[in-house]
């Protein structure tokens, strides 16, 4: 008898399925960088394995791939990024790995149709709501077709009124400024896409490039951008949180103005934290820099 049970035991063992062996049956999903990442487990959540690349309070824009990520890049279902320019690593990988066909951009701002987004040199286009809603209807329609599509669908038409919510709230908070009060100038070009659905102005960026990167600025542009802040009455410097803000804050010293405001426009903090979804990251920044155009 303990022999017979002893052999339905080991049967047992052997045909339990492994949770090990489930969750490599999912797909692998691998993001870019948070923003995504957040996106994806909203439509598939637990459908999909995900491996994000870029981690919260990282500069996307000059990230370097290590060996591990290349590894689990190798083995994706599915790739998605932003946009070739904010993360050319991720299209250089994917042409020397034969992954093209594996890897989407969400907001392709190459020359020609783009799943009808506006072009724009600003790859930034998670900062407007409109341009979400287009950017997560394709990540659904391309993630429906490698999990249960009726989930993703149903996913999406929630998402968007969460989106919808999102924009609404931002839009009453601006729409009470008055038009003096609607200039800022910026770290670097990552706000372009949130002023203009907000009706603000990015009268001029600390840096030419697209990277929240520091850089040293000559003595020419810094007096331009005084005068320009003087001139057009300007109260905000917006700086990228977690970035070198010396050469803002030499600037708003200078102008005479209060500390220049950083945000995180360029990733969601971890989990618990304020900002930690795309939602509590533009409902986050969004309300500190409505305080901060109202009140300085």
């Amino acid at each position: 008898m303990r022999a017979f049970l002893a052999i339905l035991c080991l049967l047992g063992f052997a045909t339990a399925p492994a949770p090990a062996a489930e969750a490599a049956a999912r797909p692998l999903v691998v993001t870019s960088f948070t923003v995504i990442a957040d996106w994806v487990q909203v439509l598939a959540g637990k459908e999909v394995e995900m491996v994000n690349l870029v981690p919260s309070r990282s500069e996307t824009h000059g990230f370097q791939l290590s060996v591990r990520h290349a590894r689990d890049l190798r083995r994706a279902s599915l790739i998605v990024g932003m946009s070739p320019s904010l993360e050319p690593w991720l299209e250089a990988w994917a042409k020397t790995n034969d992954r093209p066909h594996r890897l989407i951009w969400l907001f392709d701002e190459r020359p020609g149709p783009r799943d009808g987004h506006d072009l724009c040199a600003d790859p930034h286009a998670w900062t407007n709501p409109d341009e979400v809603k287009k950017m997560v209807r394709l990540l659904a329609t391309r993630l429906g077709q490698i999990v249960p599509a009726k989930k993703t669908e149903h996913a999406f038409g929630e998402y968007v009124k969460e989106i919808d919510r999102v924009d609404k709230e931002l839009r009453k908070l601006f729409a009470a400024l008055p038009a003096e009060r609607r200039s800022l100038v910026t770290q670097h070009a990552n706000l372009g896409h949130f002023a203009e659905n907000y009706g603000l102005r990015v009268a001029r960026t600390i840096l030419a490039s697209s990277s929240a990167e520091a850089a040293d600025l000559s003595a020419r542009h810094f007096s331009e951008l005084l005068t320009l802040i003087r001139r057009e009455g300007i109260r905000v410097i917006v700086t990228d949180a977690g970035q070198s803000d010396a050469f803002a804050r030499r600037l708003a010293e200078d102008a005479g103005l209060p500390s220049p405001l950083a945000l995180s426009f360029e990733y969601l903090e971890p989990a618990g934290l304020p900002g930690d979804s795309w939602a509590g990251m533009m409902l986050h920044n969004g309300r500190r820099l409505h305080e901060a155009l109202s009140r300085r």
